[in-house]
């Protein structure tokens, strides 16, 4: 009698055991198994194969640096999923209010997403219930979340056993919350009974069983004892003799459960019936747990048993195989060796004539380099040639032939302040073709030798060219860097150079933007000549452009230079670095 009372006093917990152990709301600290954890995004599957092998803290590290990522990124989609990853770790190591917080985090996202939304309601409202507290508000919210969860049910047609998990963890939540006020269990009996409907539709037997019990509970602390000796008889009758873990579970409770009912009616002969038969099932169930694990034992030993003898077998075929192995190594080891030979003689003797040829091909190589460097060397004495046959040519026309324009001119003009009439038509006449004569032999000697290179030196000149070389369609500018008088012959050369690049630049490269770019360093100058045209492959550069880069190319060679052209998808770089000459 004693015996029974004090148990009375344990109902509670035992209740919310039951319940809590249907839908994973364990008050123990193991670690949940992740391995059933879906997804198709591969980082979040290291992190789930990490937590899966114990490796929490890398786990969360990973995790924690994902999610930096794709809040950098504002991938919606993948924050959500790793949001709820990051949650439910937190959740199953018993951090509720940090994992409350990044449920929170996700509801904004997930607004229209009602499956997803549900979900998370459920499992705010499952955090708030493990640390339920009548008196601080956690019970209310617990209960809040669940009833906002059930409201977004209400708009999807499935979803059936995450309903019934809302249900019957709102039916706990009544029930802490009745227990602990003293008030009405009349909404925990309604959720549990709407939580049992849903599981017998869906055929979940044992955990409608569950369900049902724990509306007997419910009914025992309202003191309904022949309802809740029905509701027991009801879930005892859905588990039948089924030996799954939970049926058991339920047999058990049932035979306890009706113990303390008849306990508190009084009926004493039937609580120690009850209770007898608990015990019974209790021992009978410990000693099949105990041949259960003879069973195991056997099997265990009768399988080291087999694989030894399996072991001393597979060490017979083994060594037969390695005796075996060994001669064949043999075998082919010598056939191998006398195919090496064989190939070493042919090897050797085909080495020889490659030593031959590569003698012969190095002598050819080097005729071929003294011919192109007395190619470049004409070339550039060429061209040397013609730059001082127009430079004599300028300085006759500028010097000479523009200074007999201008006295032919001043002689009009001088005749003219003589003449007492007005001077005739044809003296004006022939003081404008005079000037018209000057202006034409001025810009032929500028285009024969530029006359800002003479005065100015090399990077005003080839600004000066840009600039002139500048239209609508393209936008050409220089840049010089330590720039200083040079050589005018070397700065002549140079400027050749430039002006070759930049109207092939102009002709060929359909670009809209150019660059020069010149600097002095380390008794160097270097030049790059850049543009974002439609670009060419080195290895077409001849026969696409012509014999100008042909001529660049000897001129960089005669000057001891490098010329580098750039293979580029997009755009011409030309890279040109020549020894200074002062």
């Amino acid at each position: 009698m004693e015996y029974l009372i004090a148990k009375r006093l344990r109902l509670l917990p035992l209740f919310l055991g039951v319940l809590c152990s249907l839908y994973g709301f364990t008050f123990s600290s193991t670690p949940q198994d992740y391995s059933s954890y879906t997804t198709t995004d591969k980082q979040l599957q290291t992190v789930i194969e990490s937590l899966t092998q114990g490796q929490s803290e890398v786990a969360m590290e990973k995790l924690y640096r994902y999610i930096d990522e794709l809040e950098k990124q504002g991938d919606t989609l993948l924050i959500v999923e790793s949001y709820m990853l990051l949650a439910d770790i937190l959740r199953d190591n018993g951090n509720h209010k940090k994992s409350t917080t990044y449920y929170n985090k996700i509801l904004p996202l997930v607004e229209k997403d009602h499956p997803r939304l549900m979900e998370i309601l459920f499992k705010k409202g499952g955090n708030y219930q493990k640390d339920a507290q009548v008196h601080d508000g956690t019970i209310d919210s617990a209960i809040v979340n669940y009833l906002k969860a059930i409201e977004v049910g209400k708009k999807l047609d499935g979803a059936q056993d995450m309903k019934a998990k809302i249900h019957a963890n709102l039916s706990g939540v009544y029930y802490i919350k009745a227990y602990y006020e003293g008030s009405s269990y009349d909404q925990a009996i309604q959720q549990s009974k709407i939580a049992a409907n849903y599981q017998k539709v869906l055929g979940n037997k044992a955990v409608e069983a569950g369900i049902v019990v724990n509306l007997g509970t419910i009914y025992y602390m309202q003191g309904a004892y022949q309802k809740a000796l029905n509701a027991f008889q009801q879930a005892y009758d859905i588990v039948g003799y089924g030996q799954e873990p939970l049926q058991r579970q339920t047999r058990q409770t049932y035979l306890i459960n009706m113990a303390y009912v008849y306990s508190a009616q009084g009926n004493y002969q039937k609580a120690y019936e009850f209770q007898d038969r608990y015990l019974s099932l209790n021992d009978s169930l410990q000693n099949e747990m105990k041949y259960e694990e003879i069973a195991a034992a056997e099997a265990k030993y009768n399988k080291a048993e087999s694989e030894k003898r399996a072991a001393v077998e597979k060490a017979k075929r083994n060594r037969a195989e390695f005796f075996s192995y060994v001669l064949s190594v043999a075998i082919v080891l010598l056939l191998l060796g006398l195919y090496g030979l064989y190939k070493l003689f042919r090897l050797h003797k085909k080495n020889h004539a490659l030593q031959i040829r590569q003698r012969q091909l190095l002598h050819q190589s080097k005729i071929s380099e003294l011919m192109s460097a007395s190619q470049a060397k004409v070339l550039s004495a060429t061209l040397d040639t013609r730059v001082e046959e127009r430079k004599k040519i300028a300085a006759v026309l500028h010097d000479q032939l523009s200074a007999l324009l201008s006295a032919a001119n001043l002689h009009l003009y001088a005749l003219g302040k003589h003449l007492k009439k007005s001077p005739p038509v044809e003296i004006e006449k022939t003081k404008n073709v005079l000037s018209e004569a000057a202006g034409i032999v001025r810009n032929l000697s500028h285009q024969l030798v530029s006359p800002v290179l003479t005065k100015f030196g090399l990077g005003t000149a080839v600004k000066d060219l840009c600039e002139k070389s500048s239209n609508s369609s393209l936008a050409l500018r220089a840049e010089s860097t330590n720039l200083t008088r040079f050589d005018s012959s070397f700065e002549n050369k140079l400027f050749n150079i430039i002006n070759e690049l930049v109207n092939n630049m102009i002709k060929h490269s359909k670009a809209t933007e150019g660059l020069v770019k010149m600097e002095q360093l380390n008794g160097e100058l270097r030049i790059v000549v850049h543009d974002n045209g439609s670009g060419f492959k080195a290895t077409d550069i001849i026969g696409k452009y012509g014999l100008g880069l042909s001529h660049v190319e000897a001129r960089i060679k005669v000057l001891n230079g490098l010329i580098k052209f750039s293979d580029v998808d997009q755009g011409t770089r030309i890279f040109i670095s020549v020894p200074i000459v002062y």
